[in-house]
């Protein structure tokens, strides 16, 4: 079988649109390695075999410790390398390989009935709040400001003819669709992700440096004697060097402040209780409780780099990030089922081609104009 029917036959299959025959076809693949979809000895494939089981036990949902079926998928160890290949390249195809990114752009009305409406990526886009209370629509040529004696581009370029940065605090705002950074007066880096808002001085005292933060940013802090603190709805971060992810978005039920290098204390708004963070861990303030667990810090702060990254994220999860960056309404009709994804797409890909890759039997999407915005529909 060529690559072209392989793919067209895998396509039909994530869209349940097998014949019973083709159907047991690609169940051999994935339950014993049977047959020989594509010769695939030039692929260079870096997944292991565990991670594709576990990943083939969640998506068809099997029970390892109770379900019979578990006893037939232990048997692929016994011929590791050949099954790897086989199921390494089914799961590429289905979320990572380029041509399937093809495949998918052009056959989006057989996955996810898609008409010709599509939603694009964001971009490069904020607007700036002098002190003085007038906003600058920055350059979406740009990717970030520098506050110093003068506000500039990152490439040194004026923000504003004759601008000046007076004493007084800036406002610095993304849009859904939109993300920028900036230069802080202390040389602090800061990542804004999309409908995020960051409130900062023109320049910082000696005692301490304090910004807020509504929204999701990625800060790398310049080590200094004076503490670095950052404000959200919920809570008060405290550093002095260190590079760290906040997510304090308005519409999520709680704050996740994630650690990628030194320390930090978090301290709950209107509490005493405090924690410290160590890298590699993520504080959760639910209703001023904490939590803190051990995560991969690079799962959230993917979308600095340009990634969505679904780990088991629940549908709703996904779906509000979706909604930010491409700028899109979402409406759930019907009974949606518990549905988790998984997967590292690109955000510079269109929504449908996102959609595309995340596409579950049990879920479907559509998405319509509704005046001069656009929905999208997530259905059963």
């Amino acid at each position: 079988m060529d690559k072209d029917a392989v793919r067209d036959l895998l396509i039909r299959y994530r869209a349940g649109r097998c014949t019973d025959a083709e159907r047991e076809l690609v169940d051999g693949w994935l339950m014993h390695g049977s047959g020989d979809p594509l010769d695939l000895n030039d692929l260079q494939l870096l997944d292991d075999l565990q991670e594709i089981r576990l990943r083939l036990q969640r998506d068809l949902g099997w029970n390892m410790t109770s379900d019979p079926v578990a006893t037939k998928l232990s048997t692929l160890r016994k011929w590791l390398p050949y099954a790897a290949a086989v199921l390494l390249f089914l799961v590429s195809v289905l979320f990572y390989h380029p041509w399937f990114d093809s495949a998918v752009s052009k056959r989006e009305d057989e996955i996810i009935g898609f008409t010709s409406t599509d939603a694009e990526p964001g971009g490069n886009r904020a607007t700036l709040q002098l002190a003085d209370g007038s906003a600058i629509a920055l350059s979406e040529a740009q990717s970030g400001i520098v506050v110093g004696e003068r506000i500039t581009y990152a490439d040194g370029t004026a923000v504003a003819a004759g601008d000046r940065s007076d004493a007084g605090r800036y406002v610095l705002s993304t849009p859904n669709g939109g993300t920028y950074q900036v230069v802080l007066p202390d040389g602090s880096k800061v990542w804004l992700n999309a409908a995020s808002t960051l409130r900062y001085p023109s320049a910082f005292n000696k005692s301490q440096r304090i910004v807020e933060l509504d929204g999701e940013a990625y800060f790398e802090v310049q080590k200094q004697r004076s503490p670095f603190i950052v404000k959200t709805r919920s809570q008060e971060v405290e550093v002095l060097g260190t590079v760290f992810n906040i997510n304090a978005y308005a519409n999520e039920t709680a704050v996740k402040t994630t650690l990628v290098e030194g320390v930090v204390r978090i301290a709950a708004a209107n509490s005493a209780q405090t924690v410290v963070l160590k890298p590699g861990q993520q504080s959760t303030v639910q209703q001023g409780r904490f939590s803190v667990s051990e995560v991969d810090p690079a799962a959230f702060t993917a979308w600095r780099d340009g990634y969505f990254v679904f780990n088991g994220t629940e549908l709703k999860d996904a779906m509000k990030q979706l909604s930010r960056w491409y700028n899109v309404e979402v409406v759930y009709e019907g009974d949606i089922p518990l549905t988790p994804f998984y997967g590292r797409i690109s955000r510079s890909d269109s929504l449908s081609q996102v959609l595309g890759i995340l596409k579950e039997g049990t879920v479907n999407f559509r998405i319509v104009h509704a005046g001069d915005k656009k929905k999208l529909i997530v259905m059963p």
